[in-house]
């Protein structure tokens, strides 16, 4: 016989695995009856209705009217209540540290953005615990946990972010350090991997079970969707650190202290530092009808300029293309993707430069890989990893996504 602890346990594991399965469904239909999650789930009537009536109980789950009668009485629809819980997700991966709040659906409740100094290490970390302190005191719902986006080399189970080259953090236990300060579930992924996850779970566009979704802004990394589920790449999440891809020989010093990375010739900082050359040299660019200095040559700045069809920011398109396209084609080579989505604030520079990595790519690539790889933007834009990071916690703490 098995022992009574034992036999409790199953149950217990029977009954949550029940009521995940009950709410899952609830969430995909939208809108359905108690006879409809019994045929979904394949669970008896009485089962799917004792787990409906534990999720109306939580108020997870509410009554949304009367549906279409199929002969005998007209059944009681049944909805998720999408603000029962919210998440909170945030993204440290770039020059500044930014979080929303989101209810069931991902859809943000409240956001907020603090600079990043150039300082680093523990003044990053503060910056940290002051944007969580703040999105939790603004939400008004029980908080399912704390999701986060970082970047680098990440243990995502130990919860220990082993090195982060922009942000000055080495060996740091960073998920104790919120699970200790919050008393809250705390989930840790890599920020492409977020991003991935987010554009898998969220964007519109007809779903790929394979997919590389391209971060490109302070770093470039990438996350991988294999077979429809995240690929985490042999333990730790660094696998997706192609911004450390080595693409001009001899080229200049990167911040991981190697020469001729990716991350110096196709990131923010890369596009920012030749926009403020063109902004010395040029006097006729349109740059300088969006910044009145130098300084004051920003991302937002360069958009603005290269929309208006300022010549010489194109010739910036085409280098950037030309060096994401290496990296995007070793990764169709190996992985054999047929969808990459680019994400992240260079990948604002939108179809044009989709375009200059499509036919880099064809020369490349073998004709038939990149005939049948289609190049994106994501249509989820810049809080992509934020948002990723919070479907980590509908899928964990909730099994919804």
């Amino acid at each position: 016989h098995m022992p009574k602890s034992a036999r409790k346990l199953t149950q217990d594991q029977t009954k949550l695995h029940n009521r995940r399965l009950v709410l899952r469904v609830i969430y995909e239909a939208e809108t359905i009856s108690r006879a409809g999650i019994a045929r979904a789930t394949g669970l008896t009537r009485t089962t799917a209705s004792q787990a409906v009536a534990e999720l109306m109980e939580e108020r997870l789950v509410e009554e949304a009217g009367i549906g279409p009668s199929a002969g005998g009485k007209p059944p009681r629809l049944l909805q998720v209540v999408d603000d029962a819980r919210y998440a909170i997700g945030v993204d440290v991966s770039g020059y500044a540290v930014q979080g929303s709040v989101y209810d069931l659906r991902g859809q943000v409740v409240q956001h907020l953005s603090l600079s990043l100094p150039p300082s680093n290490g523990d003044s990053a970390l503060d910056l940290v615990y002051q944007l969580i302190d703040q999105l939790i005191s603004l939400a008004d719902r029980p908080l399912l946990g704390i999701g986060l986006g970082v970047p680098g080399f990440l243990d995502a189970q130990q919860g220990i972010l082993h090195q982060a080259v922009n942000l000055g953090w080495q060996e740091l236990p960073l998920g104790d350090l919120l699970k200790e300060r919050y008393d809250l579930p705390v989930y840790l992924v890599n920020d492409s991997q977020a991003a991935a996850l987010a554009h898998y779970t969220f964007a519109n566009d007809a779903k790929m079970d394979d997919m590389a979704v391209l971060l490109v802004g302070r770093g470039i990394s990438a996350g991988l969707v294999i077979g429809g589920r995240l690929y985490y790449g042999g333990g730790y999440s660094g696998a997706s650190e192609i911004g450390h891809l080595q693409v001009v020989e001899g080229g200049e010093l990167c911040a991981c202290g190697h020469y001729g990375c990716l991350e110096t010739v196709a990131s923010q900082g890369a596009v920012l530092r030749w926009a403020k050359t063109i902004f010395g040299n040029h006097a006729g660019s349109k740059l300088h009808r969006f910044a009145h200095d130098v300084e004051a040559v920003d991302m937002e700045a360069v958009l603005r300029a290269y929309r208006a069809g300022d010549e010489p920011l194109e010739q910036i398109v085409s280098q950037v293309g030309h060096y994401l396209a290496i990296a995007v084609a070793n990764l169709v080579t190996v992985a054999n993707l047929p969808l990459v989505v680019l994400t992240g604030s260079v990948a604002q520079l939108g179809e044009d430069l989709v375009e200059v990595i499509k036919s880099n790519m064809k020369q490349r690539l073998l004709s038939m890989l990149s005939e049948r790889t289609d190049v994106i933007v994501s249509e989820l834009g810049e809080g992509i990893v934020p948002l990723g990071a919070a479907a980590l916690l509908l899928a964990n703490e909730l099994g919804v996504v």
